[in-house]
């Protein structure tokens, strides 16, 4: 029976000995860095998804062209949710014999809940003030209503039978998403004066938007709850559905997020593998001690479990409370870029760091530990110098499964955690394949240079040592260059998307007419804009002759594209940003034809040959998909679920639709557009614009941040590796050096083994890094990749001299450090 003080004692002694302390350190860094990483990836993850929320005004938002259930409202009271209702209609604005067509947003003072209402009280005051509502008998305008209404700030305005002093300018709102209803200005009033205006008549087009906000796990009960009553008018929106633009941004950057964790976790797992077998190797002799004091297989594999157990203990704790202690140095670097949430110690990612941190000791070193087991009394006197091979099997067995768990459960990507894992395996199975071919060949081969054969005879004869090397460096050097390239590839990705110049506004319902005299205003004015494309409304009502509420039943409430009219249009050349999936852009087509967005055909379930039916006015269109194409909706650029053939819909009346950018400076031109043209509409995406930018921003940051977090595993992985294969030569060393080997000619051999092994280990992992992005970069982050062939060069020279300056440090002091051989009979 094993006594509790025994392990104790014995973890006690080995830290006092210092052979704990590489082992120690591996957990403690990679626990820091998973608790780090775990911390700043949940607090960003709330403040990226705060961010969208403020473009909402609220964490959700239900809009209604019915007043809001009463029962709805009782059940999110229950529920413990903060709530308000606003209403929005349109309504001619008048001052002074001037005339206006607004939009009239009738709001609380709850509003917003999320986000910020910035309200300037004064013309020179470009930043507004926070704010909430206006009071009675006031209304806040937007600055476009200023020259339009020739209205000034202390004057009245009328909207109905009521009449408004102007109080206040709009210089930020959130809610203003882009959506079609909200083509015109834009003015804020108190609810309590809805009834003063007199406008709202029955057969009254409003909207009624219902803004809640609170517990994420909470609004998605509710929204299961509701799903089922909602009807075709009406709308769930969050983060991830109200602005595509948003929510594929912030879907790429948490992709990136957790695949930076979950590379630390396989770092992570490497590290605490080659520190636990260098440490059980490094007491076989103890093993063998206990095995002759009459200890059981049981005790020793009790003694040393239990001591690792408590070492882990400890070193999870400590590294998940460094990783913690770093967040106020994260908060300084960062600076003013993340102001929405503060970086907080959360209770679940503390409890995963101790758990990730637990279970990866315990599964990278139960396989060595339980190899004790096959350690003999007789040990003593005869040399055993690494742990047996079943228990590598059972090693990378166990850690194989524990990182698969680990890695779907933070990422909850099956795609992501596949790739990763298999990459890594994919990357072990080539190094001791591609070894075992090659040292098998050069073996012996008298055409090599003595130093050099030297060099490859030592990795052949020490094949499964030198593979494991090779695979803490590469592994290492696999995540990191993984990592550094998806980040340049991303960042490079949204500065394209959003380049200095994306377009600001939209310009919709503009006559046929019109198009020429507005290229001209444009010109004058020094203004680019992107191609017009027609708009023709028409709904969706079959799919291959069925009708949609029978193919779908009650899950129609959920497709948005099958519960309204959609934006229909034709364009002779492929817009940019378009690409072609699947079929061909058909212009030669004799038959009527129609390209469908991705993403609506995969919702849909729809496929190239299939028939689609549109209805538009009293008239049926019948047409064939032609091809399905990848829409980017970051573009700020005038984007259709359905493009038809060209001629097709001319008979239809129809708009056009067109996006531009307008510098600040030129701001006066709008109200020029609006005078001349005074039919077409302005829609500000200014606000979604710039809360696009600004998430952008602190994500690159958080990217940058979370890169470095790897790099630094990654550091600790290679350093391992190369400690571990400088220390394997020291006994080799010291006896060469008594048989009067010259310190040169030592290092010569010992730098072609480490020239050999980081080379080796640099090449294969710029190439697993490559094929790894590939498939990442398309199919989780929806980006192009460019490979990087120079690297394939670079980095293998780079690890290669790394590897060799380091191994030249440790084996100089090695040669100059005097130990006594150990001759075993």
């Amino acid at each position: 029976m094993l006594k509790w003080p025994l392990p104790i004692k014995a973890l006690s002694r080995d830290w006092r000995s210092g052979e704990l302390t590489l082992l120690f350190m591996a957990l403690v860094i990679a626990v820091a860095c998973i608790s780090a990483l775990n911390n700043f990836t949940y607090s960003v993850n709330l403040q990226l998804q705060q961010g969208a929320a403020s473009l909402l005004g609220a964490d959700v938002v239900v809009t209604s062209n019915a007043p809001i259930d009463p029962s709805w409202i009782n059940e999110a009271n229950q529920r413990n949710l903060t709530q308000t209702v606003n209403l929005t209609f349109l309504s001619m604005a008048e001052h002074d014999d001037q005339l206006q067509l607004a939009q009239i947003k009738a709001i609380s003072p709850l509003y917003p809940l999320r986000g910020s209402l910035r309200i300037a009280l004064r013309m020179e005051d470009a930043e507004g003030q926070i704010a909430h509502a206006p009071p009675p008998g006031e209304v806040w305008l937007n600055p476009r209503l200023l020259p339009l209404l020739n209205v000034a700030l202390g004057e009245t305005i009328h909207i109905g039978a009521g009449s408004f002093r102007v109080t206040g300018i709009i210089r930020q709102e959130p809610g203003q998403t882009g959506d079609w209803f909200s083509f015109s200005p834009r003015i804020l009033m108190n609810q309590a004066d809805i009834d003063k205006t007199q406008v709202i008549r029955p057969g009254s087009n409003l909207i009624y938007s219902w803004l809640l906000k609170g517990n994420p796990d909470t609004l998605a009960q509710l929204q299961e709850r509701l799903k089922s009553q909602l009807t075709e008018q009406q709308q769930w929106l969050d983060s991830q559905n109200s602005t595509p633009a948003v929510s594929r941004t912030i879907e790429r950057t948490l992709n990136y997020l957790h695949l930076g964790t979950l590379m630390s976790l396989v770092l992570a797992g490497v590290a605490v593998s080659m520190a636990s077998l260098r440490y059980c190797q490094r007491h076989l002799k103890q093993v063998a001690l206990l095995r002759c004091f009459g200890a059981s297989e049981k005790q020793v594999i009790s003694l040393y479990l239990i001591g690792l157990s408590l070492l882990g203990l400890l070193a999870s704790l400590t590294g998940a409370l460094l990783g913690y202690g770093l967040q106020p140095l994260l908060v300084q670097w960062l600076g003013g870029l993340l102001p929405d949430v503060k970086l907080q110690i959360h209770a679940i990612p503390f409890l995963f760091s101790l758990l990730s941190g637990m279970l990866l000791l315990l599964c990278f070193s139960l396989g060595n530990i339980w190899a004790l087991r096959q350690v003999t009394a007789i040990a003593i006197f005869r040399e055993q110098h690494r742990i047996g091979q079943n228990s590598a099997y059972l090693t990378y067995g166990l850690a194989l499964l524990l990182l698969a768990l680990l890695s779907y459960l933070y990422t909850q990507s099956l795609n992501m955690t596949v790739a990763v894992l298999m990459g890594c395996v994919a990357y072990v199975g080539v190094v001791i394949a591609s070894l075992w071919l090659i040292f098998g060949l050069v073996r012996g081969q008298r055409a090599i240079p003595l130093n050099w054969r030297f060099g490859f005879n030592n990795i052949a004869r020490n094949l499964e040592e030198s593979a494991l090397q090779v695979v803490g460096i590469g592994l290492a050097l696999t995540a990191i260059l993984s990592l550094f390239l998806l980040k340049t590839d991303l960042l490079a990705n949204w500065r394209q998307q959003l380049p200095a110049n994306t377009a600001n506004y939209f310009i919709i319902n503009v006559e046929p007419s019109q198009v020429q005299d507005l290229h001209l205003l444009l010109q004058q004015e020094g203004i680019q804009s992107a191609a017009f494309y027609p708009v023709v409304r028409g709904r969706l009502i079959e799919i291959n002759h069925q009708p949609v509420k029978s193919l779908f039943g009650e899950e129609i409430k959920n497709i948005n594209a099958l519960q309204r009219e959609l934006n229909l249009s034709w364009t002779a050349e492929l817009p940019e940003g378009n690409d072609i999936t699947a079929g061909h852009w058909a212009l030669t087509l004799d038959k009527p034809w129609v390209s469908v967005e991705l993403g609506v055909a995969n919702r849909l379930k729809l496929k190239t040959g299939d028939n689609l039916t549109f209805q538009i006015g009293d008239s049926q269109v019948r047409v064939e998909i032609s091809s399905l194409r990848k829409v980017d909706w970051t573009s700020f650029k005038p984007n259709f679920f359905m493009l038809f053939k060209p001629g097709l819909l001319n008979a239809f009346p129809y708009t056009l639709i067109t996006s531009l950018y307008v510098p600040p400076e030129q701001q006066a031109v709008l109200i020029k557009l609006v005078k001349q043209f005074p039919n077409a509409s302005l829609i500000d995406v200014a606000n979604t614009l710039n809360r696009i930018q600004a998430i952008i921003t602190s994500a690159g940051n958080a990217i940058s941040f979370i890169t470095f977090f790897a790099l630094l595993a990654g550091l600790v992985v290679a350093a391992l590796a190369i400690l571990s294969f400088s220390s394997s030569k020291q006994q080799e060393t010291q006896i060469l050096k008594r048989l009067g080997m010259r310190r040169y000619a030592l290092l010569w051999i010992r730098s072609s083994e480490a020239l050999i092994i980081g080379g080796y280990a640099g090449f294969l992992a710029s190439i697993t890094a490559i094929a790894i992005n590939s498939y990442l970069a398309s199919a989780l982050l929806d980006i192009s990749f460019s490979i990087p062939w120079g690297m394939v060069l670079f980095v293998p020279l780079a690890t290669a001299a790394a590897t060799v300056a380091i191994n030249i440090a440790v084996q100089r002091m090695q040669y100059n450090h005097s130990t006594r051989l150990r001759i075993n009979y």
